[in-house]
């Protein structure tokens, strides 16, 4: 991995400066999958689409911020208000959810963006914990149900990964029948190995999270 240098943007909000990490490149070495989608790589972080303000705490698209500069450690002094801001973070899953109902999710891409990270953070305590050793199901909140529910309507079945998307949010939602319903489709090879787990995973009726070893 190696890092670039920091973009300076502001909150299109209140003007308040944050500094946005970028990647001149990276790897998947010892990068881990799971059957949500998720992919945690440690050569290859993820970076945050959208972000909240540490002055105002409104949500914004990163992309839609206003680039103020660029920090190239040890080739310039960058001002001292650049080097005082605070690099912008990740949302919660309770932060991804009230940036929807913030109306940040314009676009359909952007809702299912969000909903995403949302259902991904709602699964992220479970990914290091011991799976093995978990027999019941995790509590959902109300909120989380209806996240994973509205991101059933938003999937595209044509579309092959949305459709195993689709499969995986119904497994979890212990709907069985219809993940495996959804898993009778002439995948690509690509999906082979993920595709036999979640089937695997909905005949013996488990509804968590796991990792694709």
């Amino acid at each position: 991995m190696k890092p670039g240098p920091d973009r300076v943007i502001e909150c299109p909000h209140c003007k308040t400066l944050m500094r946005v990490p970028t990647l001149l490149s990276g790897n998947t070495l010892g990068a881990r999958w799971w059957t949500d989608g998720r992919m945690i790589a440690p050569m290859l972080p993820s970076l945050p689409a959208i972000t909240r303000c540490h002055g105002c705490e409104c949500y914004f698209w990163i992309s839609e911020a206003k680039v103020i500069g660029h920090i190239r450690y040890g080739l310039e002094e960058p001002p001292p208000e650049w080097k005082a801001a605070k690099r912008v973070r990740k949302l919660s899953e309770k932060e991804y959810l009230e940036a929807i109902q913030n109306g940040l999710a314009r676009t359909r891409e952007q809702e299912l963006y969000l909903r995403t990270q949302a259902w991904w953070a709602s699964n992220d305590p479970l990914r290091f914990t011991g799976l093995d050793e978990i027999q019941t199901p995790p509590h959902r909140s109300p909120e989380a149900l209806m996240n994973l529910e509205r991101l059933l309507e938003l999937l595209d079945e044509t579309h092959p990964a949305e459709r195993l998307q689709k499969a995986e949010v119904l497994r979890e939602l212990e709907r069985f029948d219809e993940a495996l319903r959804l898993l009778e489709f002439d995948f690509p090879d690509q999906y082979e190995k993920v595709t036999s787990l979640i089937r695997e995973l909905a005949q013996r009726k488990d509804p968590l999270v796991r990792e694709i070893g």
